[in-house]
This record gives structure tokens, sequence and C-alpha cells, in this order.
């Protein structure tokens, strides 16, 4: 019989070589992804995405192979997904390129008329086109937080709502300001969307989702995504978890304010060390059924467990 002292030592040698051989995998995939921007040439790599504002076919590559390794992203071929607040779209072309395969169930909106979207982003001209060629909608000048004011919108509802790192870009330095500017954002934002998520009781097969994503830390802990949320008095908060980046082959973190030489970081550096978070909310009564749902769950399992029969109806 092996002794206890001797089993330790070969599980703390075992995880140890698990540990050295998850950081050699790291290495690797850091390193293939910095000779994609060097393969890309000096110039491109001082930009987003190259020259040009297109992430690299190496660079995709390195994506894909990290995205391998994560859950896959929360959304479906069989989702209805309107995009509010994106900034160069690469969120939007990657969603339809790259993780579902199809366009015609996206729709994505920017807050910005075309003219100023191109002169922001370098990239999202020929991002729009690709989503376009894909099947997707695209709408500009779609404020997220009057969304009934979209004659287009009349009569739709979507199974995901999502905005990812939400801004005000209002461009206040004193922080109580800026944190009150973005609270009021989302609360406007949330109380404008409720009404266009599916709806189980207006027949739809699922309930809605609103996800938003945020930076963690401050000053966006002070927002209080979830209490904005849930303060509205229309909203659930459901779930939370990280946002990889790494699932989304293709998407590049811009700045409401768009992309400045020497200010901003291309890729995805501004997000990297933030930990950001996306956040779920369901409708409230959506949220009360599943609440319902939950409980009646238990309570059956422990009838059973009491040796009580249970009806395929209870079921």
């Amino acid at each position: 019989m092996t002794p206890k002292y001797k089993k330790s030592k070969l599980k703390a040698a075992l995880s140890k070589l698990q540990d050295n051989h998850s950081k050699r995998q790291r290495a690797t995939d850091l390193r293939d992804m910095q000779e994609a921007a060097l393969a890309a040439g000096p110039k491109k790599a001082s930009q987003p995405g190259g020259a040009n504002g297109n992430t690299s076919a190496a660079a995709l590559k390195a994506q894909k192979k990290a995205m391998s390794k994560l859950p896959p992203p929360p959304y479906y071929d069989y989702d209805t997904i309107l995009l509010v607040g994106e900034a160069n779209f690469s969120f939007a072309k990657s969603l339809a390129l790259e993780v579902l395969n199809r366009g015609d169930i996206i729709t994505a909106t920017t807050l910005d008329t075309f003219t100023n979207m191109t002169e922001k982003y370098a990239d999202a001209q020929e991002n729009v086109k690709e989503l376009e060629d894909a099947g997707a909608t695209v709408m500009f000048e779609v404020d997220a937080t009057k969304l009934s004011k979209i004659k287009s919108f009349k009569g739709k509802r979507f199974s995901k709502i999502v905005f990812n790192f939400p801004h005000a870009g209002a461009g206040i330095k004193d922080q109580d300001r800026n944190v009150v500017s973005n609270q009021k954002l989302m609360r406007s934002f949330f109380e404008s969307a409720t009404p266009f998520l599916t709806d189980t009781d207006l027949g739809d097969k699922k309930a809605g989702e609103i996800h938003v994503t945020v930076k963690t830390g401050l000053p966006y802990d002070l927002w209080n995504i979830k209490r904005l949320a849930t303060g509205t008095g229309l909203l659930g908060n459901k779930t939370s978890f990280p946002f990889k980046p790494e699932q989304y082959p293709g998407y590049e973190h811009r700045r409401t304010i768009g992309f400045k030489e020497g200010v901003s970081q291309g890729d995805n550096v501004e997000i990297a060390n933030k930990n950001p978070k996306t956040f779920v909310f369901v409708k409230k009564t959506a949220k009360e059924a599943d609440m319902a749902q939950e409980s009646a769950t238990a309570d059956i399992r422990k009838r059973k467990r009491a040796g009580e029969d249970v009806s395929d109806d209870e079921e």
C-alpha cells in the first residue's frame, strides 16, 4: 500500500506538471498572437487589426484556437438578437460569421451616423459590409434609450438584447457625476428595451434576455448594474458570467469616443485586465415564473425522497 506522504507528494507533483502545462499553453497562445501581429508588419501592428482595420488570418486562427478551450457563447442560431451601442461592429460580425454562421437573425445598431462611425472607427465600414453580406440588418442613429421610436421595431420582439460596454461618453472628469451620467443611460436603456423582449405570456417559446457587459472595478462597480435593472420594477436578475473576448474571433473592443492613435490601444488590451462581466436580466414575470418552477421542482424531489407518489402531471 502506498504511504500517505508519498501519495501527497505524487499529487503535488502532478498538480505542478498540470500547472506548468497550462502556463506553457498560455505562452504558446500569446506567442501565436504576437507572431500574427508581427507578420502584419510594423505599420499594421500599430493599428487595430492592421492598416485596413481587419484582423489578420493568423490572428483569427489564434483566437479560434483559444475559443475552442472556452465554453460556447450564450447565443444560438434560433435566437433573434438585437445589438445596441455597437461601435466598429466587430462583435456583430464575429457573432454572424464566426459564432452562429448566419446573420439573418441579427439586428446590429449604433447611435452614430454612418459618417461619424467611419470617422471614429477605421475598420467599421468593412465590418458593416460583411455583416450585410451575411444577411444581418445594420441600422444607424438608433438610440438604445428610445427603441420605441424606431418604426421598424413596432411589433417586434427579440430573444436577446445585447449592450456591450455601454458608456454615456459625456467626457465628465468628476467620477461621481460620471457615474450618475452612466446610471441614467442604463436605467433608460432597461426601460426602453424590456418591452421588446420575447415573452411566453405573449405566445413566444422562450422568455427573452437582456445582456449587459461592463468592466469591473472602479468606477464601473459604482454603476450598480443589477440594482439599476431591478429598480425599474420591470426586470429580475437571472445570472452573470465572465466576458471572454476570445470567444468572439475578430472582435476588437472600441471606446465610445472612437479610436485615437497614441491614446487608444488596439485589439482588446483595454479590457484584458478589467475582468469584464456580462449580466443577464429577464422580465420580472419570467423571473417569478422561474422561481416558482424551481420551488415546485424542489418540492417534488423532497416528496419523492420521502416516499410519496408523484403524478405525471406534477412532474
